[in-house]
């Protein structure tokens, strides 16, 4: 008896759970986005099922980024500096739910579908919301691009800041870190007003001093400094087409302490008839992918000083004993909220640098300083930058 009940509720408990979720199943296809997206891949040799493969890799990369700017603002973008390259076009695969090709067509050796794909916002908009309660922490800095480009057949490398009389449009990768960066929020130094105004004398800069101190003067907060470089490999199984292989190295420095944010190395091969349209093509290819790469690193740098501590050089000066280098170190290690550590780094001519590791601004901090009475002498602050802050010590 008591067996035949347990079946008859076991039954309808597995009914109720069927009902229930026909009834849910409206709010979960509301939890969908419909979209269409044109992906393409460049078929290498004769192998066109990869370069579908591909091509049907980028559609659905695309159908994601075009989601995420619907169930997130552009206008929220803009503000927060919205970085979710690496973040969430990375997993892109795991927000479709599911897609169907209704097209695809291949010419010039590409490769080119269209698909219509069903995108779960529900987990991409959690994930976008929680990269921008990151970001909202941080004030955007200014950035300039100074990337060298040499293409196919050319004796050596291009740069607007090595000549003043530069005047060949060699921007590809340029022009790909700002379109990649711009819609979220970017705001570049515009190097057209700065061509023929300033210059380093050479293309090719190796010291990070020399570059810090060019970018500074260009009122640049964060430089991009990299190379790119376009070569022609030869002829493809020994057909007319031309394999063209173009490799992109970027590296970000933040200027007001010469740190490292993070680099990207990144090689593309585009087969062509035409040596220079696959090399520009190749060059912009390898630029989207490494300007992605480090986006998503520079993230990761302002998401660890957003969530932990990030580091303020101070620089003082008019410090006449040290004495009150001392007292100021053991205010900020004492009395200031979230100090984790204080450093002195050099103390010259009445004039010292300390860092400061803080779960802060560079305007908490400097706002701390101004505001403390010290003994017998006081703090005005002269300038604040997003990880910086220069003041005087005064009586």
């Amino acid at each position: 008896m008591n067996q035949g009940r347990t079946k008859v509720l076991g039954f309808l408990a597995a009914t109720m759970w069927v009902v229930l979720g026909l009834w849910a199943s409206p709010a979960a296809a509301g939890d969908t986005l419909k979209v269409e997206a044109v992906g393409q891949a460049a078929i290498y040799g004769t192998d066109i099922a990869a370069a579908r493969d591909k091509a049907i890799d980028d559609a659905l990369r695309k159908a994601v980024e075009q989601a995420a700017g619907t169930v997130v603002s552009s206008e929220t973008i803009t503000e927060n500096f919205e970085l979710v390259s690496d973040k969430i076009y990375s997993k892109s695969k795991g927000y479709v739910r599911n897609y169907k090709v209704v097209s695809e067509k291949k010419a010039d050796g590409i490769y080119e579908v269209k698909v219509n794909a069903d995108i779960g916002t529900g987990a991409l908009k959690s994930d976008l919301d929680g990269i921008l309660s990151v970001l909202r922490g941080k004030n955007m800095p200014r950035v300039l691009v100074m990337v060298s480009e040499q293409q196919v057949g050319a004796k050596s490398a291009e740069a607007w800041w090595g000549n003043n009389s530069f005047k060949t449009s060699m921007d590809v990768v340029e022009n790909s870190i700002i379109d990649a960066w711009q819609p979220k929020g970017v705001k570049f130094v515009d190097r057209q007003t700065l061509q023929g105004k300033i210059s380093t004398g050479i293309a090719n800069v190796t010291d990070d001093s020399v570059v810090k101190t060019f970018a500074g003067s260009a009122g640049a907060e964060v430089v991009i400094r990299g190379d790119a470089v376009a070569q022609d490999n030869g002829p493809i199984m020994g057909t007319q087409m031309r394999s063209l292989q173009a490799t992109v190295s970027l590296r970000a420095m933040n200027l007001d302490n010469g740190a490292i944010m993070g680099s990207a190395t990144v090689s593309e091969t585009v087969g062509h008839i035409n040596p220079v349209v696959g090399g520009t093509m190749a060059l912009k290819k390898a630029g989207q992918k490494a300007a992605e790469e480090l986006l998503g690193k520079m993230l990761a740098e302002w998401q660890s000083e957003v969530s932990g501590s990030g580091t303020v050089s101070v620089k003082i000066s008019g410090v006449a004993k040290s004495k009150y280098l001392k007292a100021l170190s053991e205010f900020l290690r004492n009395e200031v909220r979230g100090v984790a550590d204080v450093r002195q780094r050099s103390f010259r001519n009445k004039v010292a640098e300390i860092e400061v590791d803080i779960k802060g601004s560079a305007q908490d901090l400097a706002t701390e300083l101004e505001e403390k009475k010290f003994p017998g002498f006081a703090i005005e602050i002269d300038e604040i930058t997003a990880n910086s802050v220069a003041a005087s010590l005064t009586k």
